[in-house]
């Protein structure tokens, strides 16, 4: 035979197991967790069906549970079985190979930690016997083994091997077999071997005891003649219909016992052997010498057994020796007493008289529950706000759970609040993931597609995430139909899904219930639109604790639309360096409350982790470490991840000074203030002259972002000078830097100057000069105060910021100021000062005592309330009131499922007592 003959065999013995092995797969499913249709081949379902059926038993802690609660086992493997890399089966062509290693990874796992071993039992019980083998020796052989895919294939080709050579062995020995059987039972400690060695696991894995074969099991008193070693056709045993259980080691309970007399063994649904610790010698974990007396094993009480078994056989022969049709006519005698007894009795019975509601009643079933037990808590809606009761009185009206309260008492708890029209019905409805459906009716290009089927993603993720915090089963009952929910979405006619300065943000949502599903529609002029829209949709439905399914109001109209364009978050990344997932969390939480633009100060005068391809000398000089700098794939990441949620990313590099030691190579790089060595006296003073070379990098520098973020009609080219010690404003190195920086940005954007420019506001754009050059241009206000400059205002576009700083005020390296969110939501002054325009505003964070350790903190919920003021200010209180804290405290809740670290609005006690805090806050 050649090379070749042996691989192709090799091959097909390879896929003839593969076969076998799947059909055992099978008929463990069908049998062991009885679903209601039989398992023809392997699927998701099927195994989410056997986590269901064992969770209990083969969970070792929370976070099991919490895994295995998701209809998705990748993650479950992942973190059990993390070198098994199931990734590199992603393909469509390989999901019969994933569902095929991932079931005998299951069946592994549930064999190995069962804690009360209702895996074992049926196994036992249910499974053939040379199936149970097969299934013993594959994870005794896996055990042993690193688990990889490669590895649990071979762990299921050694079993079958083993199974089958043991099988040819029993066929051969069968004669001498029989002769052995008939020793006694001291002589078969002694002198007689199994034919089948003894299975034994390497770990901690459950031993099933129909599998084992022992020949000094057997007592002394059974007939020799029925412990004939069998021969079975392997091969048949697999079969789909296979009936010849394991009969004589799990007996059922209501199965008519025959050959009593010659019946030995014990059924095993509760034996089980363990190692006694993973450090015992495998022999003395799984030890069957019950002859040599050894006592601490688990077959150390088989006296009593042999005994009780003895016990029983006699009773049998007792029974079995009466005519059989006594035996019958005596148990038609009982039966027919105890129906007479049920007749006689059955009219002194107290019967509970049916109560029948009447349409109104019928029509809150759903909406209103009855009145819980006295022992149970309940909610009830006083003064429009929801309060936890723990003793409920009949005359009152009460709710199983606090979102149906919510809904109906306050409403959706929407944040932003919309400013156009609103409609909330009083009625709920009940809604599922499984039963939804969706259609793209309108959609301008592929591109927009393509970002709407991303984000629509997200919407259904952050919809499948409430769903999995209740553990609990849903029962769905007629009181209680869960009705299909049809989502249909359009985008009508702008084909560009980035966020434009004239892009349509305004949607509409609509919630519509029909006899048999809910339909709801999202429709806006722009995918930044639709986007709003899955947001609001999001909020308004909520998930009910009481049945564990999600609920929202029958009917809604939602009209909503943005006061401003321009709602930014800044984090500046030099002073202290933000890790990647960091910024990306940040992006997520911005989503949730509707700010469109992230501000990325990525260089300052501390540090440049700006990699700009020609210029490796700015990192090499400016970046605290190489490890600590943003590179071409990782903002390329964070613009994506911004475009699909509404986003887009505004990038500012320092210029023209200070700009620190990041451009002291430089040799048109100047210093205010030099020693005696005529060098700089303090390098964080470095600034850039106004010269062409020096412009010839900040251009390539312009370049680079606008390849990068894909925003050009928005652009912000720094120009602050902050005060630093021992640092000069030396006003006169920077004339002219405007108009150069300026035709630079023209040149980098393909011959187009931006609509929006942006320069922090300094002192020094009152200068002729530079006024007229930034003549309505726009300027960010960070810092403020009234004083004649202000005159000058009148001619820019502004994006406000001076008293929405998130960060501290800084003396010595020490906060002396945190601004409160009930601040910077009651600041209205801004409005009041005389500006061309008033684009928007921002909410900044400098990162002196900032990084990724408190940047949650430091953001969240702040920026949350500068988000409403700008999204909300036509129609938003100029003060805090009661309603507002509720509406962000639900906001905080939503935040934090999402793994957004948010500071709390208020104590937990008043997330369940709202008006008690109120009173003690004095808010409306």
């Amino acid at each position: 035979m050649t090379s070749t003959d042996e691989a192709s065999c090799s091959d097909c013995k390879m896929e003839f197991i593969e076969k076998k092995w799947t059909q055992l797969l099978l008929n463990w499913i069908n049998r062991c967790t009885s679903p209601k249709v039989k398992v023809r081949q392997l699927d998701m379902k099927p195994l989410v069906d056997v986590i269901n059926k064992y969770k209990n038993d083969i969970c070792e802690d929370e976070l099991d549970r919490a895994l295995l609660c998701n209809d998705d086992l990748d993650p479950f493997i992942k973190y059990k079985y993390p070198i098994l890399r199931l990734r590199y089966l992603a393909e469509d062509k390989d999901l019969p190979k994933k569902l095929y290693i991932m079931a005998s990874i299951l069946l592994f796992h549930c064999c190995a930690s069962s804690q009360t071993g209702a895996v074992d039992s049926d196994i036992c019980c249910k499974m053939a016997k040379t199936e149970q083998e097969w299934i013993l020796k594959y994870c005794e052989n896996l055990s042993e083994m690193e688990t990889t895919i490669n590895n649990v294939e071979c762990a299921i080709r050694g079993a079958y091997d083993f199974v089958t050579n043991s099988l040819k062995q029993n066929i051969s020995t069968g004669n001498s077999s029989r002769t052995d059987k008939t020793l006694s039972h001291s002589e078969s400690n002694s002198t007689v071997k199994s034919s089948t060695p003894t299975l034994k696991f390497k770990s901690s894995i459950t031993v099933m005891p129909s599998v084992v074969t022992d020949t000094s099991s057997y007592s002394k008193s059974s007939d020799p003649s029925d412990y004939s070693v069998k021969s079975p056709n392997f091969n048949e045993e697999l079969a789909e219909d296979v009936t010849i259980y394991s009969m004589k080691e799990c007996p059922k309970k209501d199965e008519v016992v025959e050959k009593a007399e010659t019946e030995d063994e014990i059924p095993s649904n509760h034996l089980r052997a363990t190692t006694a610790s993973l450090a015992a010698p495998a022999a003395d974990a799984v030890h069957l010498d019950r002859a040599a007396g050894t006592q601490g094993t688990p077959w150390s009480s088989v006296k009593t057994a042999s005994a009780r078994r003895s016990w029983m056989r006699s009773v049998m022969r007792l029974v079995f020796r009466f005519n059989w049709k006594l035996y019958l006519a005596l148990v038609a005698f009982i039966m027919l007493s105890l129906i007479l007894i049920v007749i006689t009795l059955y009219p002194l019975i107290p019967q509970k008289k049916e109560e029948k509601s009447t349409p109104v009643e019928s029509r809150r079933a759903y909406e209103v529950s009855s009145m819980p037990a006295l022992t149970s808590a309940a909610w009830v809606c006083e003064k429009n706000f929801c309060h936890k009761v723990y003793q409920p009185q009949a005359s009152n009206v009460y709710f199983k759970s606090l979102s149906r309260c919510t809904l109906l008492c306050l409403g959706p708890q929407l944040w932003p609040h919309p400013i156009g029209y609103t409609h909330f019905s009083k009625k709920l409805v009940a809604l599922a993931t499984n039963k939804l459906e969706y259609k793209f009716q309108s959609v301008p290009s592929e591109t927009v597609h393509q970002y709407l089927a991303e984000a629509f993603k997200l919407f259904i993720g952050d919809l499948a995430r409430l769903e999995r915090i209740d553990l609990r089963s849903k029962n769905e009952t007629e009181d209680f139909a869960v009705k299909k929910m049809y989502i249909q979405i359009d985008v009508d006619t702008d084909p560009d899904p980035r966020l434009r300065l004239n892009t349509e943000e305004s949607y509409t949502v609509k919630i519509e219930s029909q006899t048999n599903q809910v339909m709801i529609t999202i429709a806006s002029a722009s995918f930044c639109g639709v986007r709003h829209g899955l947001e609001t949709l999001s909020q308004m439905i909520l998930l009910d604790q009481s049945t564990g399914f999600l609920i929202t109001l029958t009917n809604a109209l939602v009209k909503d639309a943005p006061s401003y364009k321009y709602r930014g978050l800044m984090i500046d990344t030099a002073r202290n360096y933000i890790p990647m997932q960091d910024l990306m969390r940040t992006i997520d939480a911005m989503a949730t409350v509707k700010l469109n633009t992230f501000h990325w100060r990525i260089t300052d005068v501390t540090s440049f982790p700006f990699h700009i391809p020609g210029y490796s000398q700015l990192i090499e000089y400016g970046a605290y470490d190489r490890s600590l700098i943003y590179t071409e794939s990782d903002i390329k990441a964070l613009v994506h991840r911004a475009g699909i949620r509404g986003i887009r990313v505004v990038m500012e590099v320092a210029a023209p000074g200070p700009v620190g030691r990041a451009w002291s190579w430089l040799p048109d790089a100047s210093c205010p203030k030099k020693n005696d060595n005529f060098t700089c006296d303090n390098i964080l003073c470095l600034r850039l002259t106004v010269k062409d070379a020096v412009f010839d990098i900040l251009q390539a520098i312009y370049t680079h972002i606008l390849e990068l973020t894909k925003v050009d009609d928005v652009f912000h080219l720094s120009n602050g000078i902050f005060s630093l010690s021992n640092c000069y404003y030396l006003i006169e190195d920077r004339e002219g830097f405007l108009d150069k920086a300026l035709e630079r940005l023209k040149l980098a954007n393909k011959g187009f100057l931006p609509k929006l420019p942006i320069v922090w506001y300094t002192t020094h754009l009152t200068r002729d000069m530079e006024a007229r050059t930034w003549d309505k241009l726009g300027v960010q206000l960070n810092e403020w105060v009234e004083n004649p400059s202000e005159q000058f205002l009148s001619r820019y576009r502004v994006i406000h910021s001076s008293r929405w700083d998130l960060s501290c005020d800084v003396r010595k390296q020490r906060c002396t100021k945190y601004r409160t969110w009930q601040e910077m939501y009651g600041w209205k002054s801004w409005r009041n000062i005389e500006v061309f325009t008033i684009e928007g505003g921002e909410a900044v964070l400098w990162t002196d005592l900032v990084d990724s350790g408190n940047l949650d903190y430091h953001l969240w919920p702040r920026a949350a309330s500068v988000a409403e003021r700008l999204w909300s200010d036509l129609t938003a209180n100029n003060t805090v009131n009661g309603y507002t804290y509720a509406r962000l405290d639900a906001q905080r809740w939503r935040m934090l499922i999402r793994g957004i670290k948010v500071q709390p609005v208020w104590p937990l006690y008043c997330s369940f007592n709202p008006s008690s805090c109120m009173q003690k806050l004095k808010v409306n």
